[in-house]
């Protein structure tokens, strides 16, 4: 037997992270670290730790490592260029366009198939896919290879649209607008002296619309809405497989034609661009815009802002060009994921099936007043949730359930398509510094190159 030195264990020890790595570095259940990376967003913190600690509880020989950040996509990407990588991911939507699309792209995430096929948590004899709100696991937000296989598990769910100042409507007795004509129309009220608001010791006019400026991306939950309302669900999923032609047609020519007229008319609340998501929810709060693009979470968010008095939470979808039109209601789904590369892949495929369990649920609402993607979610949340959610989500009743997602992009391309759509583009259209047919220009040559890098990549 030869002798090992030193040195020979120093050497094995140098190199044996770089194995686990490589071949990523199982470990058997109830051993080692398990690390959760979370993106502290609406739900906040509390719902995370009390999960984690829970998990913690129920694994004594694991060692729960919880990282909630706001910042938690940047974060990512720092650590994943270093060859670190968390257990479990959990991100918001908006982040599909960064850490998440490159993952999809270097296929470096876990299927989560066999979960879905698998028991769901606290529901005797039904499989975790059936108790998943309907038809989003066969989207390619959930499917982005289109081919069944899951990648992306959803978390919190809940309608998006324009939210308002309810109180303030049923005071003044205005009717949420149907259509754009509708929409655009109530700007004449707001020039009413009577219909100004109170900030401070001034009397300020009311801006129709804001959004949250320096993050285009909450556009997405007016922008897809209108779009699929415009020409149906089949315009949707041509943009989502970066069809040619899926923006120069006239459906989404006159969306984008709608989006253009904020430039106009003193529609869009002055300084909109160069805010961020809290500074434009707490000027619309204050009363300084009727409307701004947001989702259930922002009352959870917000619950420490100021507003104006008697505010309250409304939300409805976004209009339609002509009346009778479909109207869309996207669905926020925060996003849960498995690197591939994760060190202790069976407990994050068992701490993934815990979000859809009672307890989960119940501590979402409790800790957050918001939902998880369960069918019966609502009903299991029950009293938890406020009055104001819960009138949010009535925002359905007015308009048909939607998703979206862009189809897997290929590992080789350089186009990001959510900044071509939203954060590069989407200020310079609605502030008049670019023309329908340039943006539609932008975006349709943005989707050449990525059928080109999804060709080359076959």
């Amino acid at each position: 037997m030869k002798k090992i030195t030193i040195v020979s264990i120093v050497l094995i020890l140098a190199f044996l992270p770089a194995v686990l790595f490589a071949t990523g570095g199982r470990q058997a259940p109830g051993e080692g670290t398990f690390t959760i990376a979370a993106f502290e967003g609406g739900e906040g913190r509390e719902y995370w730790e009390y999960m984690a600690e829970r998990f913690q509880a129920a694994h004594p020989n694991v060692n729960v490592v919880l990282n909630a950040d706001p910042e938690i996509g940047n974060i990512l990407t720092t650590q994943i260029a270093a060859g670190i990588w968390p257990d479990f991911i959990s991100l918001a939507q908006n982040e599909r366009s960064g850490v998440v699309s490159s993952m999809i792209r270097n296929r470096q995430l876990l299927e989560l198939t066999d979960i879905f096929n698998g028991p769901a948590p606290d529901r005797p004899g039904v499989a975790l896919k059936d108790a998943i709100i309907p038809g989003v696991l066969e989207t390619t937000w959930a499917s982005p290879d289109r081919d069944g296989r899951i990648f992306l598990a959803p978390f919190i769910a809940g309608p998006m649209g324009l939210v308002y100042n309810k109180n303030l409507f049923e005071t003044k007795g205005w009717s949420l607008p149907e259509t754009w004509d509708d929409f655009f129309a109530l700007n004449a009220e707001l020039d009413k002296p009577e219909n100004y608001v109170t900030i401070g010791n001034q009397r300020v006019r009311r801006s129709l619309f804001t959004y949250q400026g320096i993050y285009a991306g909450y556009l997405e939950s007016l922008f897809w809405p209108a779009i699929a309302g415009a020409g149906g669900l089949e315009a949707i999923a041509n943009i989502e497989s970066y069809g040619q032609g899926s923006f120069d047609n006239p459906s989404v020519r006159a969306v984008v034609e709608a989006f253009a007229r904020f430039a106009t008319g003193n529609y869009l609340m002055e300084g909109t661009v160069a805010l961020n998501h809290t500074q434009s929810q707490t000027d619309m709060m204050m009363g300084r815009a009727l409307f701004i693009p947001n989702g259930t979470w922002m009352e959870n968010e917000m619950a420490d802002s100021p507003r104006e008095p008697g505010f309250t939470f409304g939300l409805t979808p976004a209009p339609v060009l002509r009346r009778g039109q479909d109207s869309y209601v996207l669905s926020s789904m925060g996003q849960l994921s498995i690197p591939s590369a994760a060190r202790n892949r069976d407990l994050a495929k068992e701490f993934l099936v815990s979000i859809y369990s009672r307890d989960s649920i119940i501590a979402m609402a409790r800790t957050a007043n918001l939902t998880i993607a369960a069918r019966d979610a609502r009903t299991i949340a029950g009293s938890h949730l406020s009055s104001g959610v819960e009138g949010m989500f009535s925002a359905y009743d007015r308009g048909r359930f939607m998703l979206f997602g862009f189809d897997s992009p290929p590992a080789n391309t350089r186009v990001n398509t959510g900044a071509v759509v939203f954060d590069d583009n989407m200020g310079p259209l609605v502030t008049g510094r670019l023309s329908p047919t340039e943006y539609i220009r932008r975006v349709e040559a943005a989707f050449t190159e990525m059928r080109d890098d999804i060709a080359r990549s076959r």
